[in-house]
């Protein structure tokens, strides 16, 4: 069974990874979560535990641009589908 989360944030840290010969290195860490006011589907305060993923930098970099593009497109399809958030 698989179920989704309506929030996310990222911060640096706290998890780190230790760097053959270099110490360590410190990861972002991803968080997603379900905040204030997300119901699950009886209509009660949703109870799914956060989810969390430490990602390497360049990673984090990488899923951040994903991210971006895809917000992008689904901004352009909903334009061109003539319907706007802010009417629902």
């Amino acid at each position: 069974m698989s179920t989704f989360r309506w929030d996310v944030e990222a911060s640096a840290g706290p998890a780190r990874e230790a760097l053959i010969g270099r110490g360590a290195q410190l990861l972002v860490r991803v968080r997603l979560f379900n905040g204030p006011g997300v119901t699950d589907d009886h209509g009660r305060p949703s109870s799914e535990p956060d989810v969390y993923s430490d990602l390497r930098s360049e990673e984090a970099r990488r899923l951040a641009l994903e991210l971006l593009a895809a917000a992008e497109h689904a901004e352009h399809q909903t334009r061109a589908a003539g319907t706007n958030e802010d009417d629902q």
